[in-house]
């Protein structure tokens, strides 16, 4: 049984696309999705009806969450100043660009999912099995803190996103996987990232996809749209960087 896992799309259709044709080519039987829809992206509309159109699996990230429930803040890391402030920026744009119907949609989705496929028990959180929305598991996630979240888990295999970056530890007699990020990458590799994993007779094997996308023309609608400059800039590096003090203009010159 060959299962994709993908999450963290945020409103970038040009990599979900990209996703999808790939995924086409990869004799898959199941697809999930591990939440993360929207924010940040200009495209959070379409991203969520191409997902419905396809009924797909999804559970809920925690900007879902804070979109569907008109939040006023999505419970992300940020770093203070500039960084925050874009945050900010995002969000508000995309609770004003985001119609009641995909908001009732957002909120309808559960917080986890769980199955079992070929004796292999599967638990399907956006953040941890603890807090199911906010909490990071990273590849340098002490090992302390991976057993404590994991102890009450009966599953053999937790996929997790929320990072945006691609993961497999062992522990507890666990495997845990991140699936990294469709949309929104932040591992240094500007490329769209999903997971494969292909379970026979209770033996596990994986692969982690990287898809090219037209971020161009992604950056160009965030330009468009009216959404921060550094949101561009985030794709075509392929990870976070210091945006530095809060200000109320900011201009960002870059190619592509």
């Amino acid at each position: 049984m060959r299962i994709v896992f993908f999450s963290d799309i945020h409103g970038n259709l040009e990599a979900l696309e990209a996703v999808l044709k790939d995924i086409e080519s990869q004799n898959i039987e199941r697809i999930y999705c591990l939440g993360d829809l929207v924010g940040y992206g200009p495209q959070p509309q379409e991203v969520v009806q191409r997902i419905r159109d396809l009924k797909i699996p999804t559970i809920m990230g925690n900007y879902d969450d804070a979109i569907g429930y008109e939040k006023k803040s999505c419970g992300c890391a940020y770093n203070p100043g500039r960084e925050t402030e874009v945050g900010d920026e995002s969000l508000n744009w995309t609770i004003t660009n985001t119609s009641a119907a995909t908001k009732e949609f957002l909120r309808s989705l559960s917080h986890t999912l769980e199955f079992e496929e070929e004796g292999v028990k599967f638990l399907l959180v956006h953040g941890s099995p603890v807090d199911h929305l906010l909490e990071y598991i990273r590849p340098d996630t002490s090992s302390e803190r991976l057993q404590k979240v994991l102890e009450r888990v009966k599953a053999d295999v937790v996929v997790n996103g929320h990072t945006h970056l691609p993961m497999v530890r062992w522990a507890m007699g666990k495997l845990v996987f991140n699936d990294g990020s469709v949309g929104r990458p932040k591992d240094g590799n500007p490329k769209a990232c999903y997971l494969i994993i292909d379970v026979v007779q209770q033996s596990i094997s994986y692969e982690f996809r990287r898809v090219e996308y037209d971020v161009k023309s992604t950056v160009e609608k965030i330009t468009e749209v009216g959404l921060p400059a550094e949101l561009g800039l985030v794709l075509v590096l392929g990870k976070g960087y210091e945006m530095g003090q809060s200000k109320s203009k900011n201009t960002i010159d870059f190619k592509i």
